[in-house]
């Protein structure tokens, strides 16, 4: 079972990443709304294969997460959704600790590229 992380404060995110991995076998899902919400899941002993990390949220921000998460020493791969461009915050996160990024919106395809790439698992049944 691939298990990821999914946080995000928008619904509709939620319900377009879980859509565009449905023809994938094994994926489980935990679906976070902010960034509070996703730490208080990791400090329960959860495990994820990735995280998917919404950038802009209320309560705690995908920044201060990822930054909480790292500090806590959490190690399962952390891909930043957003649709932020700026060159100097996308390096600042990756500098940071996040293991790559994603332009909103994005498609089936580099949502795919990016979780080979980052965890070395490949879905061969998404379309």
């Amino acid at each position: 079972m691939f298990k990821i992380l999914l946080v995000d404060d928008t619904k509709a995110v939620h319900a377009f990443v879980k859509d565009l991995l449905k023809s994938a076998k094994d994926i489980q899902f935990t679906d976070a709304f902010n960034g509070a919400e996703a730490l208080e899941i990791v400090k329960r002993g959860e495990k994820f294969d990735l995280v998917l990390l919404d950038w802009e949220m209320p309560v705690k921000t995908g920044p201060e997460c990822l930054n909480d998460l790292k500090a806590m020493g959490f190690s399962s791969p952390i891909v930043m959704m957003t649709s932020k461009n700026s060159p100097d915050e996308i390096a600042h996160l990756l500098e940071s600790g996040a293991a790559e990024y994603m332009l909103k919106p994005f498609t089936v395809d580099i949502l795919k590229e990016k979780i080979e790439y980052v965890c070395g698992q490949v879905f061969p049944n998404v379309a």
